[in-house]
């Protein structure tokens, strides 16, 4: 019988009672809170970043970086990244008098920086609305922290801002912020239309 008596109190003395009991359900639930959270949460993030968690952010950025030579006629582009804004930045000196573009394009300057929320904002879509106007202009970024004797030259005060230069880099007409790509398309327009 006392074989049978320490199983039982061996069995009583594993389990935990009263306080113990409450603190061990209390974690359990807190962990269980938290791991709801945490889903929840990463879920959040790829609705927010608009696509699903297999895109890769690598193959994006290549992408941009890609669109960004394009638009700048093969030049080399610098990736610079920020607090803000991604800079897709132009190494290649804006042109001068001594040193004119060869296919007689102007040129559109996005002066930016990493910093710049009104950058970030046209980000989405600025490269991808100036590429649909290659046949008659080479668009290139600058980051003003990156190239400041262009800023300097252009007169550039705040970013985002927008210079058409001619061949020779003459200012041909200049503008900032625009709100979405049908306003950036249209202002691009519009400093051609100046221009010619």
């Amino acid at each position: 019988m006392s074989n049978r008596r320490r199983t039982t109190d061996a069995r009583h003395a594993r389990r935990p009672s009263g306080p113990a009991k409450s603190n061990a359900a209390l974690t359990r639930g807190l962990l269980l809170i938290a791991g709801i959270l945490l889903i929840g949460g990463l879920a959040a993030l790829v609705v927010l970043r608009g696509g699903s968690s297999d895109a890769s952010p690598a193959a994006a950025d290549a992408a941009d970086s890609q669109l960004a030579r394009d638009n700048a006629g093969g030049a080399e582009v610098r990736v610079l990244s920020g607090s803000r804004h991604t800079v897709y930045h132009a190494t290649a000196p804006l042109p001068t008098e001594s040193t004119p573009t060869s296919d007689g394009r102007p040129v559109l300057v996005w002066f930016s920086g990493t910093w710049c929320d009104f950058c970030e904002r046209m980000e989405p879509f600025a490269h991808a609305t100036a590429s649909q106007f290659r046949d008659r202009l080479v668009f290139v970024e600058k980051s003003v922290d990156h190239d400041r004797s262009a800023a300097a030259r252009y007169a550039v005060r705040g970013t985002p801002t927008f210079v058409l230069i001619d061949p020779t880099g003459r200012e041909l007409a200049r503008f900032g912020f625009q709100p979405t790509a049908e306003a950036f398309a249209a202002a691009i327009e519009a400093a051609l239309q100046r221009a010619s």
